[in-house]
């Protein structure tokens, strides 16, 4: 295992690609590379960082603070915490805290400062948490090989985490300066009616910005936030993505430890593509199956008995999809792309 290294400066400048809107026109801008028809999505979480334990030991730790804050019983605090986590998708919102006092109606026995103050702590201790996330043996050599070898590629990072937080991620990793772009979900503010509740929220949003303002981000083709509603495994990504980035034709490798996510993604991406008579950008699933290492861990199993939605890659239910190739290492990708992307060429030659 690697322990992060914090990012040096990136590459030279290229193109700042952040968007506002997403309804994905059919005349999008696009910011095509001659070379650039294949296209290589990775998920964050469990694919590139091994990030399930560590996220366990902070929330459990995280929330049994809250509760002693708040004068309230942990379990409580886990359920309201997964509320407010399954009502915005995000396991890592950044106004949970503020959610969960509005819950409680903390705020007619403490003042909004009080509540403030919550807020900040805790975030302050997943920024001191967030120093010791580790990544997976040999991603970086990976990641830095498959870009020398197929410099046509562009390598994008397709996330639920917030956006904030993936930023910030890949950048105390040195993860960022490796992928040409980043499509996370977009943390919205809360819905509150009560007026004290704004200072909170604006307070907590200047810290969101912060963060994200620290992080050099230049050298990104693709810097966007998107509705929550565009997590997988919902294929909207993906078409965001291949828009956005003229993919018209060759190959769309989607990477990820869930087939209930980045599976089910690439199955509607490929049934909308059937539907549509579009055959000329085929997509693959690999499975990170690596990632999936300590789903019986203990602390992680403890944390999903609050959080239902976290237990859903382990889903009985879900509907086999097809899969390229199951991996037990990150550098195994080099690989299973270098195969795909020659084979796709051998055809496209004897055609």
């Amino acid at each position: 295992m690697q322990r992060n290294n914090r990012a040096t400066s990136p590459k030279a400048c290229l193109i700042d690609a952040r968007e506002e809107s997403f309804s994905l026109p059919s005349n999008t801008t696009t910011l095509r590379n001659a070379n650039g028809d294949n296209l290589l999505l990775l998920d964050l979480d469990n694919t590139l960082t091994d990030t399930r334990r560590w996220f366990a030991d902070f929330i459990l730790s995280a929330t049994a603070e809250l509760a002693s804050a708040m004068q309230a019983p942990t379990s409580l605090i886990n359920n309201l915490f997964a509320e407010v986590a399954s009502a915005t998708t995000l396991h890592e919102y950044g106004f949970a805290v503020e959610e969960i006092a509005c819950r409680l109606k903390l705020h007619r026995s403490l003042s909004y400062k009080k509540i403030e103050e919550m807020s900040e702590h805790f975030w302050q201790s997943f920024a001191t948490a967030h120093q010791k996330i580790e990544v997976y043996q040999g991603v970086h050599e990976t990641l830095a090989q498959i870009r020398s070898q197929h410099q046509g590629l562009k390598i994008v990072v397709l996330t639920d985490s917030p956006e904030w937080v993936a930023l910030e991620r890949l950048s105390l990793t040195n993860l960022l300066p490796l992928v040409d772009g980043v499509v996370a979900i977009r943390t919205e503010d809360p819905r509150v009616r009560q007026r004290g509740y704004r200072d909170c929220i604006k307070s907590t949003r200047r810290r969101i910005e912060a963060v994200q303002e620290k992080i050099n981000k230049q050298h990104l083709l693709l810097n966007m936030s998107v509705p929550s509603a565009f997590a997988k495994p919902s294929s909207g990504g993906i078409e965001l993505i291949a828009k956005r980035l003229g993919v018209v034709s060759g190959q769309i490798l989607i990477c990820g430890d869930k087939d209930t996510k980045e599976g089910l993604a690439a199955a509607q991406w490929r049934k909308k593509q059937q539907l549509h008579g579009q055959v000329d950008r085929p997509i693959h699933f690999v499975r990170a199956n690596y990632g999936n290492h300590d789903l019986d861990h203990s602390r992680y199993l403890e944390l999903a008995s609050h959080i239902p939605s976290l237990s859903s890659g382990k889903s009985k239910a879900t509907p086999a999809v097809p899969v390229l190739s199951s991996l037990d290492r990150f550098d195994q990708l080099n690989d299973v792309l270098a195969d795909t992307l020659l084979g796709s060429n051998c055809r496209h030659a004897v055609a």
